[in-house]
């Protein structure tokens, strides 16, 4: 299993803006930018957090049992995904 690189993923997560992150969420989810506003507020995660999130579900080289792993890791992490799956699933 590769290690992640933190440093990069930092560096990565800094430069992206909300409306990046909100395109991203938008593409996957098809959510509005007011529930995803809604779901990251609730979940208290950061921008970058939740971007983090997002590359570990796209990453396709990677398992579910790790992605779940480095997301368990993400501050605030596992809330936002459950914020996400509770919104899918209403």
């Amino acid at each position: 299993m590769d290690d992640i690189n933190w440093d990069d993923l930092a560096n990565k997560a800094s430069s992206i803006t909300e409306v990046d992150l909100q395109k991203d969420l938008n593409d996957l989810t098809n959510f509005s930018t007011k529930d995803l506003d809604l779901i990251i507020k609730e979940s208290a995660i950061s921008t970058q957090n939740a971007y983090s999130i997002m590359e570990e579900l796209k990453d396709a080289t990677r398992s579910n049992n790790e992605k779940i792993q480095a997301i368990s890791k993400i501050n605030n992490g596992v809330n936002f995904l459950m914020k996400l799956v509770s919104k899918i699933t209403q």
